[in-house]
């Protein structure tokens, strides 16, 4: 579940970056909600030495970036198989654990719109 931090931010094309440089990280999916039919809705984290980067959309809308949301299936799975860490995926499937956060609002919102 996500917890109170600072987050530095990183792009899909930050992410190709590192790999294509071969630098060490990792990635974890933290649960920030679900949607109006109760799927879980995921953000990722990659670690790199110290630094914490959420993934964010390529584009920055007129409030500043937006951290991009994944559906379990087929987002989080197919995104992770591209550009994962090669270590197996532990989530948590239970939207009930999520907290209220502006993530999760904003997934809503998006939700909506769609």
């Amino acid at each position: 579940m996500p917890i109170a931090r600072h987050l530095s931010l990183i792009t899909l094309d930050g992410v190709k970056d590192l790999i294509a440089r071969n630098v060490a990280f990792r990635c974890r999916y933290e649960l920030v909600g679900g949607t109006g039919d109760g799927k879980p809705r995921y953000r990722c984290i990659y670690s790199v030495g110290d630094e914490e980067l959420v993934l964010v959309v390529s584009k920055v809308r007129k409030h500043g970036p937006e951290i991009k949301l994944f559906a379990l299936w087929p987002g989080l799975v197919n995104h992770h198989v591209a550009y994962g860490d090669g270590q197996p995926v532990r989530i948590d499937l239970d939207v009930r654990h999520a907290p209220k956060t502006e993530a999760r609002e904003t997934g809503r919102r998006r939700a909506a719109k769609d």
